[in-house]
């Protein structure tokens, strides 16, 4: 018997670069736990804090920075996500050497 998942499993390894800006009640527990996700799902880039703002300026496939961005969404308990936008960046634009 041959099982097909049809267009299942396709798709979502296209590399991107993307600026993701959480808005909210966010602090350090916030930068902290995006910053693990990040390193969890090895995607590359810069977490920076800025005010009640945290910029996410990442790199890597295109399902796992939508799994990152999901995540970040719910944020850590401590924390509160008001907004969140999503902007494509050109690759190699958020990776520091």
């Amino acid at each position: 018997m041959e099982y097909s998942t049809g267009s299942l499993g396709q798709g979502g390894a296209q590399e991107q670069a993307v600026a993701i800006c959480f808005v909210g009640a966010l602090g350090q527990p916030f930068v902290e736990f995006a910053r693990e996700r990040a390193s969890r799902l090895a995607l590359r880039g810069v977490i920076e804090q800025r005010c009640d703002t945290v910029v996410a300026s990442l790199e890597g496939p295109e399902a796992l920075i939508d799994a990152f961005e999901i995540t970040c969404s719910l944020g850590p308990i401590a924390c509160r996500v008001d907004f969140w936008s999503r902007t494509e960046t050109s690759t190699g634009s958020n990776v520091r050497a």
